[in-house]
């Protein structure tokens, strides 16, 4: 089964496909191919933390549900873990690597089902409680339960992605996140700045990059280190800086994270925008682990460059209409 990830715009123009919307005409041989692909089983549109939230700022209500329909569709509860949940079982496999252990390497629960699988079980869905199916006159067998208990999940799961900003604010939830997005914008932009003030280049940038990105991830770095008996301290002091960039893209999401981050960073004449931490954050566990993503030009190429392709063997596209040929060739392999 094919892992596809598609970031917002890509799913915008099947949900134009599947609507009718003239902008939407030349993806519909992808839309029915990726139909077809999840009808027989042979490819999976997993949804990321990221396919939430960006669905659910739509304040439109008609085109938020056009998106979500087609995710819930497609993705059939799919979804996929957020960077920080796989990143313990990646550090614990490239300290095997270095030192011999831990013996037994945590493993990345990469793909799972529906939001709990996405919030690491944060976010639990209620049960249905049958009782209240028989006092209201509806006598289901207990053989059924299972089904309609399946049939209610995926109920509340749909409802998830198409519920908007205005109904999250009924619901007490705030789901305007900008001043914690530019708390991190805030912090690349200094980090950019500093880099062009001491005029960093080449493989000192990189450095820069990853020690930077080291200091970002500490928390989980410590415990991971302690476990096999070292301090955070006793852990750097032995990397040294090669072992930095070494050890920073043995990590595959953080590897990914940090190409991202060094191309933005190089382009001195850019500031870092909003929209980017979006990228930052659901794009690198899709290139390292699923078999296909589907994004923007920019992210292509610069994937392209430093050739994730190979290194992960996940195919980069830059279209939706390029999906077709992918899915078919999956279908007759």
């Amino acid at each position: 089964m094919l892992r596809v990830y598609l970031d917002q715009n890509k799913w915008i123009d099947l949900a134009r496909a599947a609507t009718g919307h003239p902008a939407g005409d030349r993806y519909t041989e992808a839309l029915d191919a990726a139909r077809t692909a999840v009808a027989a089983g042979t490819a999976s549109f997993p949804l990321d933390m990221i396919r939430y939230v960006e669905t659910g700022k739509r304040s439109n209500d008609r085109s938020r549900n056009d998106v979500a329909n087609v995710m819930i569709e497609l993705s059939n509860r799919h979804t996929m873990a957020p960077g920080r949940y796989v990143l313990p079982a990646e550090l614990d496999r490239a300290l095997k690597a270095r030192y011999g252990r831990p013996e037994e390497p945590r493993h990345p629960a990469v793909f799972g089902t529906g939001i709990q699988h996405v919030t690491n079980c944060q976010v639990v869905l209620p049960e249905l409680d049958i009782s209240l199916l028989h006092s209201s006159g509806n006598n289901i067998d207990a053989s059924n339960y299972p089904k309609v208990q399946e049939s209610y999940s995926k109920l509340l799961e749909a409802e998830l992605l198409r519920v908007g900003p205005a109904m999250a604010r009924l619901a007490g939830v705030d789901a305007d996140t900008r001043h914690l997005d530019q708390q991190y914008i805030d912090h690349e932009n200094k980090i950019a700045s500093e880099i062009r003030a001491r005029g960093l280049s080449g493989p000192i940038l990189d450095l820069a990059v990853r020690a930077s990105d080291l200091g970002d991830i500490r928390p989980a770095v410590t415990e991971a280190v302690e476990s096999i008996g070292l301090t955070w301290d006793r852990f750097v002091e032995d990397l040294g800086p090669a072992g930095v960039v070494e050890f920073m893209d043995d990590l595959p999401t953080r590897h990914v994270t940090n190409v991202m981050r060094g191309a933005k960073l190089r382009q001195t004449e850019q500031r870092w925008e909003l929209h980017d931490l979006n990228d930052i954050l659901g794009l690198p566990v899709a290139a390292a682990y699923c078999d296909v993503v589907v994004t923007e030009k920019q992210w292509a190429h610069r994937y392209t460059q430093a050739k994730i392709e190979a290194r992960y063997g996940t195919t980069i596209l830059r279209s939706i209409a390029d999906l077709t040929a992918v899915l078919q060739r999956a279908a007759t392999a």
